[in-house]
């Protein structure tokens, strides 16, 4: 029920937003009444031609109104429908099935792990970011002291990225990692 009103909202506010701007090319005579599709309109509009000074501007007044309504329940309801989208969580999927959604906080242990499964990663803390085109999986490790930074990071971003898309079905459209040196004081860094 709720996005059935979300769209009754939203035609609501759209039509709000047409008739302000009918009213606004009537009252500039840009647009004639007879050439409105909707007889109602039609005649209401038909009282606005022809004005001048005082009346004009209140048709303009009234046709702006209409605008920043729609506009202002345009905002609302696309703040509400944020509101009410789970937080934390990431949309999946979405068809006659049902809806689903996975955590976050999911994906972050998913892309530890995987960051973890490289012999040359000691520590790795990651975050994840939804944005409209997929998911950005930022990550900071600390790998072996001479460690490959160049390869190690991107066998990191390749295992990562793989393997959240191929297990979530999210598209993964970067995967940036902020790589330091960690190791023991007593371990030598080998060099060739």
């Amino acid at each position: 029920m709720n996005a059935v009103n979300g769209i009754l909202v939203t035609l609501g506010a759209l039509a709000s937003i047409a008739v302000g701007v009918l009213i606004l090319l009537v009252v500039t005579q840009t647009l004639s009444p007879q050439a409105v599709p909707v007889p109602v309109l039609q005649q209401q509009l038909a009282g606005m031609v022809g004005h001048t000074g005082a009346a004009w501007w209140r048709d303009i007044g009234i046709a702006a109104g209409f605008i920043v309504v729609g506009l202002l329940i345009l905002v609302l309801e696309s703040r509400a429908l944020t509101r009410t989208a789970a937080p934390g969580m990431v949309l999946v999927s979405s068809d006659a099935n049902g809806v689903v959604r996975l955590s976050v906080e999911s994906i972050v242990q998913l892309a530890q792990r995987t960051a973890q499964g490289n012999r040359e990663v000691r520590s790795v803390r990651c975050n994840v970011h939804a944005g409209p085109s997929g998911l950005t999986i930022n990550c900071a490790a600390g790998l072996r002291m001479g460690a490959d930074v160049p390869a190690v990071t991107s066998d990191v971003q390749h295992d990562i990225r793989e393997v959240v898309e191929r297990l979530t079905g999210l598209n993964v459209v970067d995967v940036p990692v902020r790589a330091r040196y960690q190791g023991d004081r007593d371990q030598p860094v080998l060099t060739r």
